[in-house]
């Protein structure tokens, strides 16, 4: 895995990243394939609400697998804009496809920012000329294309990971943003993963899916699901492997390597989770299914009695208990053992610590890592999510968000 050197790893994509308007920040990003074989997929939020770049992503994903571009735009989600707003969101995808002499279907769309305010479509529209201008190669322009998309995010995203298949090198390459209204299915969260692999749409499809159910869906920061979340998968060929057409030694060792890119993503997120002072790992392990485990994980992970015992560095197991308790999953909690950074403080349902131990389980409250085991002992199954805490930060930033 390399963190420093990301999509330009990846031959065949030219990027950019620039300022439309008066802003004072980059807001409008382009990433573009010059392989005419280019074949894209995507994931999509699962809320009621879509805003427009879902729709219209989500349309041109019937109408054609091939897609060379993706463009992005932050500081606004054009979500619950009404007609206006899909027409808007065309008019851009219309504008890239003109200029780059491709089809509309080709084009995928992302937005990000507040939801209900109309786009400024003729500062985006000026824009779009602009960031087409600066397209390029280069790991500046890639660092412009991720920035881009950025809103509370306080760092660049990025990783790469390389492997062989075929006795060909292939790459995949990956950033995201997201620090806040972070929640499964998926979040507050644009990703966009590139690769020179030649596979077909099919199992790009398949792959994708279930990848961001093992990791982009195994994060949350404050429980809350977006309008606009979406992941885009580009495949542009390049690397000349046998094509992956079918769930073969390839398609797992692409799947594989690609699950460990993108769990790398997810962790970064709440890494950069909005007023983060604590990153917290919770496994559930020997649960009859792995979706009580889930459901127990996630009620823990987003108890915000949990995340801001947590911020306080106070060893209050008991918020454990309820948030356990109030997943209703039925299991049996008298037989349950909790482990606190290794510390076990509940064994067969009961507190397990005596004074010394308390307060060298408490002191280690303080690391920025924190992780929960939780053993229910009535099955095989395990689940792994990922969360942060709930800092005074965080309210200071969503109490400002519109300013």
């Amino acid at each position: 895995m390399n963190k420093e050197k990301s999509l330009t790893i990846v031959k065949g994509f030219k990027f950019a990243g620039i300022i439309a308007g008066d802003k004072n920040k980059k807001n409008i990003g382009l990433i573009y394939s010059t392989v005419d074989e280019t074949y894209g997929v995507a994931v999509y939020t699962k809320s009621d609400i879509l805003a427009a770049s879902v729709i219209l992503s989500k349309n041109n994903d019937k109408i054609t697998n091939k897609k060379r571009a993706v463009l992005i735009n932050s500081g606004n989600a054009n979500a619950f804009t009404g007609k206006k707003g899909i027409m808007d969101a065309q008019k851009c995808i219309s504008k890239v496809s003109e200029l780059l002499c491709i089809s509309d279907e080709e084009v995928y769309l992302g937005s990000t920012g507040v939801i209900g305010r109309e786009l400024e479509l003729d500062i985006i529209l000026k824009g779009i000329d602009n960031v087409i201008e600066n397209l390029d190669t280069n790991d500046k322009s890639a660092i412009d294309f991720i920035e881009s998309s950025m809103t509370t995010d306080t760092k660049v995203k990025q990783a790469c990971i390389s492997f062989e298949l075929d006795g060909k090198t292939v790459n995949i390459a990956a950033c995201v943003k997201g620090a806040g209204m972070i929640m499964p299915d998926m979040a507050t969260m644009l990703s966009v993963v590139i690769t020179d692999a030649k596979i077909s749409p099919s199992m790009m499809q398949k792959a994708l899916k279930s990848s961001v159910e093992k990791t982009y869906n195994c994060i949350t920061i404050d429980g809350d699901t977006s309008t606009n979340d979406s992941v885009f998968l580009l495949a542009n060929g390049l690397a000349g492997n046998n094509i992956i057409s079918s769930e073969n030694e390839n398609y797992h060792r692409f799947a594989d390597h690609l699950n460990l890119l993108l769990e790398q993503m997810a962790k970064e997120v709440v890494n950069d989770g909005e007023g983060i002072t604590k990153f917290i790992t919770i496994k559930v392990i020997n649960t009859p299914t792995k979706e009580k485990g889930k459901t127990i994980a996630m009620s823990i992970a987003n108890s915000p009695l949990v995340k801001t015992t947590f911020y306080g560095q106070q060893l209050n197991w008991g918020r454990l208990l309820m948030a356990i308790g109030k997943a209703q999953t039925r299991l049996d909690c008298s037989k349950i053992d909790i482990f606190i950074n290794n510390y076990k403080i509940v064994s067969n349902g009961e507190p397990a610590l005596n004074s010394e131990e308390y307060i060298k389980a408490e002191e280690s409250l303080k690391e920025r890592n924190i992780d929960v085991l939780i053993d229910f002992k009535q099955g095989e199954s395990e689940i792994t999510i990922w969360t942060c805490d709930f800092s005074i930060e965080y309210v200071k930033i969503n109490g400002n968000y519109l300013t």
